[in-house]
């Protein structure tokens, strides 16, 4: 493949990456407000307990406040993870066939470090306008707000415990993911099958946010420490906290959403990914 050749399978990736995220994260929002919610407060609320208050004190749309902040990150922040990913996953060889882990780990950790870069910010934003406990008039008030109050610095509180956090997420994720897709029984004949994708998107999605939840617990608590006061400095310090007030209950806030979110966003994700890459004409993962 020549240098055209593979700037235009790279735009080819760059696009079918901002539609899927796009996709995911729209598809997704009020799920991840309930989880938000769950996290963020001391006090142990339910799925249920939470969707109804949420629902009670401002209405359906309330599942949805912040969602300007995920459209305007998630586009470019995805295409710069498939961009990232799959192109250190085909100079490294993970487009041969048999298992590459430390490929796909590594692809995936250099992705999302680079993505969150762009995500960071606007999901620190997304989190207050959902908690909705300052009174803040829209997406780019609250953005305002928060630089003119905390300076340019509170945008990133959660990076460092994000980037720890989905570096291992995203290295078990995408080992699943392309384990599952490879191998399971469903012929595709060259075509889009969308049975592969939703299928490994979503047990890779469940089983990643499991062993992930603690740290973004703790990821959450920082973002949102001065919406709901809370005493919380660095990733280890706060998951520290969290245990010796709330013990592994705490820790665990927001598991079971946690879960329904990755396990659906995932599906979405990789089925909408695939689809636009078939339809721009870029292969798939290889067969096992």
């Amino acid at each position: 493949m020549d240098i055209e050749d593979e700037m235009g399978a790279s735009m080819n990736h760059f696009i079918a990456g901002a539609i899927a995220g796009t996709a995911e994260h729209c598809g997704m929002y009020p799920v991840d407000t309930i989880k938000t919610h769950i996290q963020a407060h001391p006090r142990k609320l339910g799925l249920i307990e939470t969707s109804r208050m949420i629902f009670n004190q401002r209405g359906i749309l309330g599942f949805f406040r912040g969602m300007t902040a995920v459209i305007s990150s998630a586009a470019p922040s995805h295409a710069i993870y498939f961009v990232t990913y799959e192109g250190l996953k085909k100079n490294l060889g993970g487009n041969l066939p048999g298992d590459h882990p430390f490929i796909f780990a590594f692809s995936g950790a250099m992705a999302t470090i680079l993505s969150d870069a762009v995500l960071t910010p606007m999901d620190t934003i997304k989190q207050k306008r959902q908690l909705s406990i300052k009174s803040y008039q829209g997406t780019f008030n609250c953005l305002r707000q928060v630089v003119a109050k905390e300076g340019l610095g509170a945008l990133y509180a959660g990076y460092t415990t994000t980037i720890f956090m989905n570096i291992p997420y995203h290295s078990f994720y995408l080992n699943v993911y392309e384990f599952l897709s490879r191998r399971l029984p469903v012929s595709t004949s060259g075509q889009f099958n969308p049975v592969i994708h939703i299928t490994s998107g979503g047990l890779a999605g469940m089983a990643a946010a499991a062993i992930t939840t603690p740290l973004d617990v703790a990821k959450t608590r920082l973002q949102t420490k001065s919406d709901i006061e809370g005493n919380y400095s660095g990733m280890v310090k706060t998951v520290c906290t969290i245990w010796r007030s709330e013990g592994a209950r705490g820790l665990s806030r927001g598991l079971l959403p946690r879960m329904i979110f990755h396990s659906c966003s995932a599906s979405i994700l990789w089925t909408t990914y695939e689809y636009f890459k078939f339809i721009l004409g870029v292969s798939s993962n290889v067969r096992i």
